[in-house]
């Protein structure tokens, strides 16, 4: 067992080929074999997230040597040091096509041979190129300023990706000159490079968020609305736009300043003040509520102070001048500044097609220069204050996506660059808000964080017309009460990569009209997205339109019918569980014991609620908790199923009430809770008394309200459809809990009623069905509802109960005799054996594999 190898070829190049991760090796490539003491990209400190990995060799001769990880292969060619990359089963994904060189004072040079149908995509934010990369060139570089985050990470359709390791300007040339080719150029220092394998894209971002290190939480008001205050604010400017968010009811959370708060706008320099006429605090009395600082904070607001970036010219490498600069920013933190925004003295989209601006060479640290001074911010605001910031930047490289969230401002395909940032590794980019157009502010509240940018304008929106004021505050309301969705998307992009805005090509790989898709994208797991269209491709299964309720079949295009406040197609994914907050006008304004659960049936779905403080980095040791809820459907029913909070953190509510919205074209004839019947009733102005429930048929929406189960880990909501029969008795509640295994024993001794006793001898003998209470109260001719009440009355389980422990304890019995996991899920009813597994192991506590050891 080895972590490196270094191999000599026939071309007199040296090869330094090293395990990486499980998943993955890095290469470099010189002229000598003195390479550099580290890698260019070593500041992303790779090698404390992933522990050393040893590789093997296990082919070795002459003509090639082979070296494997966990999960891919790497073969060199001794003679060439041509490479070739397998995955762990020997399958090819990419080769070299020619010998690769480094060191040379003609630069680097690498070429990939690309299969004809092979996708790549990736390479962070290059202005208006397509999502899909083949057939164009990339040039890694801010220069033009037609960039703001260069990306060196491209993966593959074909279950690779490659990472060039570099901070110099390279370019990619993804099948433009030659169209089977993926080649890469540098002018100076050694080739580096790490290859990354995986089956597919989502997997892919996962294993290269895992190399290079994920994004953070952002803390949770920074996923409502910043708005960023023209440069020429005064202190008095500021509060006046903070009245009006409050006084329009227009949600917002965060107010920005332009580096003109400074008493030296623009000034990179250790000593930093506030502008001593526009932005005055006595020295006396710096800190408290009667300073413009703690208005905002009495309004509820963050603030956020721009900062600048220094000129390309004169950056050199982070020095401890840049640590210092932290220092003096600490007192302006300790008056209550929540955030830092990054930016140059001219707008990176402004300057687009500015004629008269210089073009600056670029040294090696201009790309991750940004990164660096985020990093500073970052780890000097948490050590201060033991709290998450909200930094955000305009430019970027691999890895800024630890210490900072993007920005941009405006572009002609705004979308795009989310995207595409969100195929490189960065899930938190958002482009500012064009809140002069109802498509604009569809899209601007429809990214991973939302944010209104003035900076020599004036777009706050109660300057605009009344139909866009009221189209933007719908927008705002919307965004706020999505803030749990979105939050626990984010927290999905942290853990794996995946983003929160995730282009087509991401969400449906599958999907051959994905590619031809870029005005569309999926919102989390169940929001679909289309921007600056009215047409939307929707994908295989039902959908609902957000905005209407109609549903619709996918595999088709639907051309959509607005309403007026609306400014683009939205669309749910049927089995879709939505949960929302109440409208509030920022984070925290209303305590969040009471959430909103929109259930839209159709298919098998789940959803995962993520909750923690919010604020701190107590989320990194555990600190959170998390909510499952899942929707099962057939002709005959809807089940929703809301399990127990599992976890912990700050602030926790103590109980949590659920206000459940299912949206059903159908009203049922029955709706029962843990097999209770609950009673029909009209919703007053006080909303549903207790275990009761409402349909509006205007609205195709039937409601009710439930409390989270305290003495039992799910509680279980059934819509009921057909010609049932009912019954005013009142049920019967009884809440001890007894095994199955106590009542099968109870039924042996002729102890239970004659009726439940006829139930428990059918339950045995189609044990091996799906078995629906509804069925049963058919054939023994009699209603749900009787036959609910009697059977938990008379056995002391609910009906639903009974039948998964017997069902789980013949499982568990065939398991341990020798069947397969297979066998015994067909043998106990369960068409899917993966539903079989998850249901086995949230009632054992083990997964029928493990049960069989």
């Amino acid at each position: 067992m080895l972590t490196s190898e270094t191999i000599l070829t026939g071309e007199g190049m040296y090869l330094q080929i090293a395990a990486a991760a499980p998943f993955a090796f890095h290469v470099r490539v010189s002229r000598t074999d003195c390479f550099d003491a580290s890698p260019p990209l070593t500041w992303l400190d790779t090698d404390r997230l992933i522990p050393q990995v040893a590789c093997r060799v296990t082919e070795q001769n002459e003509e090639r040597v082979s070296l494997s990880v966990e999960e891919a292969v790497i073969q060199v060619n001794r003679r060439t040091g041509e490479i070739a990359f397998r995955d762990k089963g020997g399958r090819l994904l990419t080769r070299q096509d020619q010998p690769a060189y480094g060191g040379d004072p003609d630069g680097f040079e690498t070429a990939f041979v690309l299969a004809e149908e092979e996708r790549l995509y990736g390479l962070g934010d290059q202005y208006d190129t397509p999502l899909m990369k083949r057939g164009h060139k990339i040039s890694i570089r801010l220069r033009d300023n037609r960039v703001h985050a260069p990306i060196p990470f491209i993966m593959s359709t074909a279950g690779w990706a490659l990472l060039v390791d570099s901070d110099r300007e390279h370019e990619f040339d993804v099948g433009c000159d030659l169209p089977d080719i993926l080649r890469v150029r540098g002018k100076q220092e050694e080739l580096a490079f790490y290859l990354i394998a995986d089956r597919d894209l989502a997997g892919l971002l996962d294993k290269y968020t895992k190399l290079v290190g994920s994004s953070y939480m952002l803390p949770i008001w920074a996923y409502g609305l910043s708005f960023v205050c023209n440069r020429q604010t005064t202190a008095r400017d500021m509060i006046e736009d903070a009245l009006k968010f409050r006084r329009d009811h227009i949600p917002c959370d965060m107010i920005g300043l332009e580096p003109t708060w400074m008493d030296k706008p623009f000034d990179y320099g250790t000593s930093i003040n506030w502008h001593p006429d526009r932005f005055y605090i006595p020295a006396w009395m710096p800190e408290g509520a009667h300073t413009f600082l703690g208005v905002l904070q009495t309004m509820g607001f963050k603030l956020s102070l721009g900062l600048p970036l220094r000129e390309n010219s004169d950056i050199g490498e982070p020095s401890r001048r840049d640590a210092k600069w932290y220092k003096d920013l600490e007192r302006f933190v300790a008056q209550g500044v929540d955030g830092f925004k990054l930016c140059t003295e001219v707008q990176i989209g402004e300057q687009t097609y500015h004629p008269s601006l210089p073009q600056k060479p670029e040294d090696s640290s201009s790309l991750t220069h940004p990164g660096s001074v985020s990093r500073i911010l970052f780890e000097g605001f948490a050590g201060q204050t033991g709290r998450r910031p909200m930094i955000y930047s305009p430019i970027g490289y691999t890895g800024i996506q630890k210490y900072a969230a993007m920005w941009s401002g405006g572009r002609s395909s705004p979308h795009l660059t989310v995207l595409n940032m969100g195929l490189s590794g960065i899930p938190h980019m958002s482009v500012a808000i064009n809140l002069h157009t109802p498509e604009g502010i569809h899209f601007g509240f429809l990214q991973p964080w939302a944010n209104v940018n003035s900076w020599a304008y004036w777009r706050h929106p109660t300057l605009l017309d009344q139909n866009l004021l009221d189209i933007f505050r719908k927008y705002a309301v919307l965004r706020y009460k999505l803030i749990p969705y979105i939050y626990s998307a984010a927290r999905i992009a942290v853990s794996n990569g995946l983003p929160i805005a995730r282009a087509m090509p991401l969400a449906f790989p599958h999907d051959s009209r994905s590619d031809s898709l870029p005005n569309q994208y999926m919102f989390g797991d169940n929001l679909l997205v289309g921007v600056y269209t009215d047409r939307v491709y929707l994908p295989a299964g039902e959908w609902f339109d957000f905005w209407t309720d109609e549903r619709y079949f996918g595999s088709s295009e639907v051309v959509c019918r607005l309403p007026a406040h609306a400014g683009g197609p939205l669309f749910v994914r049927a089995g879709s569980i939505i949960p929302m907050w109440p409208e509030m006008d920022y984070v925290g304004q209303k305590p969040l014991d009471r959430l909103e659960l929109h259930v839209y049936p159709g298919r098998e779905g789940e959803f995962t609620l993520y909750e923690d403080d919010g604020q701190t980095f107590g989320y990194l040791q555990g600190e959170s908790a998390i909510t499952k809820m899942t929707c099962h459907v057939n002709e005959e029913r809807i089940l929703l199923e809301i399990d127990r909070r599992k976890g912990q953190y700050a602030g926790m509510p103590k109980q949590r009430i659920w206000s459940v919205v299912f949206h059903s074209a159908e009203k049922p004839s029955a709706v029962t809770v843990d097999d209770s019947e609950w009673r029909e009733t009209t919703a007053g102005r006080k909303g549903l008394p207790p275990d009761c429930w409402s349909y509006q048929r205007k609205s195709s929406t039937l409601r009710m309200t439930l409390n989270e189960p305290e003495n039992q880990l799910t509680v279980r909501v059934e819509l009921l459809y057909g010609a049932l029969q009912t019954t005013k008795e009142k049920p019967r509640r009884d809440h001890t809990r007894r095994t199955a295994t106590e009542l099968e024993n109870k039924v042996e001794v002729g102890q239970i009623y004659k009726l439940a006793s006829q139930v428990t001898d059918m339950i045995k003998l189609e044990i091996d069905r799906e078995l629906r209470l509804h069925e049963i109260a058919s054939r023994l001719h009699v209603s749900p509802a009787y036959l609910s009440r009697c059977f938990k009355r008379d056995v002391g389980l609910s009906f639903s109960d009974y039948v998964l422990g017997q069902k789980m304890a013949l499982a568990k019995e065939l398991l341990l005799s020798g069947s397969t996991v297979a066998v015994a899920s067909n043998l106990t009813g369960y068409k899917e054996t993966s539903y079989f597994i998850r249901v086995f192991r949230k009632y054992w506590g083990m997964t029928p594999g493990e049960i069989k050891l």
